[in-house]
């Protein structure tokens, strides 16, 4: 069976964390493919900086190359807001496999909280990023807010629930945490930033000069 990672987000813009954990994902638990899922309207955020088209084009163009990531648009295809457990219900439909869903530590804290949870763990496996501030006992007692319960291996790396939902933690390797609320505000004050992809950055300029001509 394929072994398929899913990262949702609003990615606005992608940057370079976004990949490493991507990468690091599908190293450490054989990933066949990455699934990049772009949130078409987001419910927990009001607005995004970069409309959904440009931010599908800047994801065009950091995954180029890169054969083994990919893009979804199934959340445009689909009612808003865009509900992960929606989106998991159709891509059951039309992907077979095994799904691991990328989150961040910092919404495995939040996760008993998100629309219909319960049937999200019914869904797909879990991997679970590290965030600083956020420690590995404080990732394992989130645990603890989902219904039934979960049992750890000898490094409390890997919980399994007894009707097969799990929940990996990896450690992130990045030595920082890459904000894209501080990437966007770099792009603002015109600084150069080293998160980004080059082919990501001249996307951005390009579309920032094709603005100040249709002003014109």
């Amino acid at each position: 069976m394929e072994r398929i990672g899913l990262f949702g987000g609003t990615f606005d813009p992608v940057h370079a964390g976004h990949l490493a954990i991507a990468e690091q994902a599908a190293e450490e638990l054989r990933l066949d493919q990455v699934l990049f899922i772009p949130a078409a309207d987001p419910p927990h955020k009001r607005k995004t900086w970069a409309n959904y088209g440009q931010r599908v084009a800047m994801l065009e163009a950091a995954l180029a190359g890169r054969d083994r990531f990919s893009i979804s648009l199934i959340e445009a295809e689909l009612p808003a807001p865009s509900y992960t457990v929606d989106t998991l219900l159709e891509l059951r439909k039309r992907l077979a496999g095994q799904f691991y869903f990328l989150i961040g530590a910092d919404s495995l804290l939040e996760l008993h909280l998100w629309h219909r949870f319960q049937d999200l763990l019914k869904l797909t496996k879990f991997i679970v990023i590290s965030r600083p501030g956020i420690s590995l006992d404080a990732m394992q007692q989130a645990l603890q807010q989902l219904p039934g319960t979960f049992l750890p291996d000898a490094a409390g790396m890997r919980w399994l629930r007894d009707d097969g939902a799990e929940f990996v933690f990896l450690i992130n390797r990045l030595t920082e945490d890459i904000s894209s609320s501080a990437i966007r505000e770099q792009i603002r004050r015109g600084e150069k930033t080293e998160m980004l992809d080059e082919r990501v950055i001249e996307y951005i300029e390009l579309s920032a000069r094709m603005c100040v001509k249709i002003k014109k």
